[in-house]
């Protein structure tokens, strides 16, 4: 199963850019606050170690019998509250961040992901026919929660960046030379890092791909695990999965991992040398009398404070590059136009009731490609059964689709109630129109929620009566828990008649002006069909209805039968006119299908 995103064009840096400031606008009040609260606390933690070898110093002084005055008080006093003063200022504001860091973080996350599931729901139905949606919900995740990363990273790093800027003035001011040290290590360093690093976002870009196309790959095997023991494939699906994500991706990203092992490596090496050296040449400057020991406190402090946001800055490049990505690549589905539900001077009504017309109607999915209708036209009237037949993938579905405004002709047009769908509310279109579907969509939820599931303000007993006419009551009386029995994942743990009866007990409670029947009984045993067709035939009473059906022995009784051969309507009438047709399509296929005829 290959991924969609395996030829996924490059991310540019103004493609992630847009993609993080989607998301993060929203608050920029509260990032400008806390970048200003950061350089407080930047200042505040560039001055703490000066004014520690400065306490130390007066220290010193005082153990040698000599009381240093500052304004009248001792100076060790003076030092020591303006130290306490710092770092109560300093830790308040940092506690401050780290809670509105925290809020951010949080509601960066689960916002992004929100917003992510909000817009995919409105995007229309070629969008979710084209893409791999696991993947999409697995592109919204990872964004989501590096979106975090980022936001975090951005307001930390500039402060860091001052604090150091800070601590090399103060270093300078205490001694050049030993500053210098310090400053020639810092750049030994920054080259490394620079080198080290070189190639380890495309190389993430890499692993992440690869993560994503083989969590695609586990997840809908273990999503079809049905599927999968029918076929004893387990055997099979664990060597994949051992193979694509333990193997390969794991392979790939413990190779990032071992650049940041590496880098760790220097790190500690060149830091150790700086301090050593700062060290060694301190001797000299102690015993000539150039710097104080507090100074040399103060100097080895900087020493820290120099390398640690530059480390910090490493893995804060990756993020930042690693989120840009991430941003990027999500922020292409949210780009993708949603449906346009409430088109300027919609209608919510039409100036007829139950009629649908096909005005020589052309339809593709896609630029360049052949069309799956052709010159596609004709009328239902109200409270008339239209059914579709024909072999499969001539465009029968693609056809009902296009009442629904899932889609739009290229030529021609489709009108609901005289209304040509592009002119509809779809909100008020879509209301009008209930769907008896062959595959049934049941939610992980109550019997009573699923079959209220588009009607939600239904009472309980409307559900009920919907249920009675469905011929599903005694079934689900029958349940320990009623109504409230859990259906599980995608209705599961019923049989595909009860699926089907819940359907039509949920179309039922709509009341729709319009029905679609998508091939209900197909897969049904003889007895439930009957069941079934009984409802269906009290549901169908008074309303326009269109049937999509491969049995033909299923469409005799429906007013007006299309033919659909290659996108087009090759014959049309009712059961008794098609059958009088020798050597007519339809009759071929009731022959072929029903065999009624030698």
């Amino acid at each position: 199963m290959e991924s969609s995103e395996n030829i996924e064009t490059p991310v540019s840096l103004r493609e992630g850019a847009q993609g993080v400031w989607r998301h993060m606008r929203e608050y920029k009040g509260t990032i400008i606050s806390l970048s200003i609260l950061g350089v407080v606390s930047a200042i505040a933690n560039g001055a703490v170690p000066y004014v520690t070898g400065r306490f130390f110093d007066s220290l010193i002084a005082l153990s040698q019998g000599t009381t240093l005055v500052y304004s009248g008080l001792p100076l060790w006093g003076v030092l020591l509250g303006t130290w306490a003063l710092i770092l109560i200022i300093s830790d308040a504001v940092d506690w401050w961040i780290d809670g509105k860091q925290r809020w951010l973080g949080t509601n960066l996350q689960i916002g992004t992901q929100a917003e992510g599931f909000i817009h995919v729901l409105q995007l229309s139905l070629s969008f979710h026919t084209n893409e791999h949606i696991n993947g999409v919900f697995e592109r919204i995740s990872a964004a989501s929660w590096r979106m975090s990363e980022i936001s975090r990273t951005i307001i930390q790093i500039g402060p860091q960046i001052l604090s150091v800027l800070i601590g090399v003035a103060f270093a300078f001011s205490i001694n050049t030379p030993l500053a210098s040290i310090l400053m020639l290590g810092l750049l030994v360093y920054a080259i490394v890092l620079s080198i080290l690093l070189r190639g380890t976002a495309e190389r993430d870009s890499i692993a992440h791909r690869r993560w994503n196309d083989s969590w695609n790959d586990a997840a809908a095997a273990a999503s079809q695990a049905t599927s999968v023991k029918q076929a004893a494939a387990e055997t099979y699906e664990i060597r994949r999965i051992d193979k694509t994500m333990r193997n390969e991706a794991a392979g790939l990203w413990y190779a990032n991992e071992l650049v940041w092992n590496r880098i760790n490596f220097w790190q500690r090496t060149i830091v150790f040398l700086t301090q050593f050296s700062v060290f060694i040449f301190s001797v000299y400057y102690i015993r000539i009398g150039a710097i104080t020991i507090g100074e040399l406190v103060a100097l080895n402090s900087y020493a820290g404070m120099f390398f640690g946001p530059l480390v910090t800055f490493g893995s804060s490049w990756q993020i930042i590059r690693n989120g840009f990505t991430s941003a990027g690549r999500v922020n292409r589905i949210f780009t993708q136009p949603t449906e346009n539900y409430h088109p300027k001077n919609s209608h919510t009504s039409g100036s007829t009731s139950g009629t649908v017309t096909f005005d020589d109607v052309t339809f593709n999915y896609e630029a360049g490609q052949e069309p799956v209708l052709t010159h596609f036209s004709f009328e239902a009237k109200p409270g008339e059964s239209v059914a579709f037949v024909g072999e499969s993938g001539v465009g029968k579905s693609t056809a009902v689709s296009l009442i629904s405004a899932y889609y739009f002709p290229n030529e021609g047009r489709v009108t609901v109630d005289g209304v040509d769908t592009r002119q509809w509310d779809l909100t008020a279109l879509r209301s009008r129109i209930a769907v008896v579907p062959q595959e049934v969509a049941l939610f992980n939820d109550t019997i009573r929620t699923n079959i209220r599931y588009g009607t939600f303000d239904a009472s309980d007993a409307a559900v009920e009566a919907a249920a009675r006419e469905a011929h599903i009551h005694d079934f689900i009386m029958k349940q320990p828990a009623g109504y409230d029995t859990i259906v599980g994942e995608r209705g599961i743990k019923l049989s595909v008649g009860q699926k089907q009866r819940l359907a039509i007990a949920r179309a039922i409670l709509r009341n729709p002006e319009f029905l679609i029947l998508d091939e209900p009984t197909s897969a049904l045993d003889p007895e439930t069909e009957q069941l079934v067709t009984e409802s269906l035939q009290k549901l169908m009473k008074g309303r326009t209805t269109f049937i999509i059906a491969h049995r033909l022995s299923t469409v005799r009784h429906a007013d007006h039968i299309l033919v659909v051969k290659d996108g087009t309507i090759a014959e049309q009438g009712s059961h008794a006119t098609l059958m009088r047709i020798t050597g007519g399509v339809y009759r071929h296929l009731y022959e072929l299908h029903v065999g009624l005829h030698e």
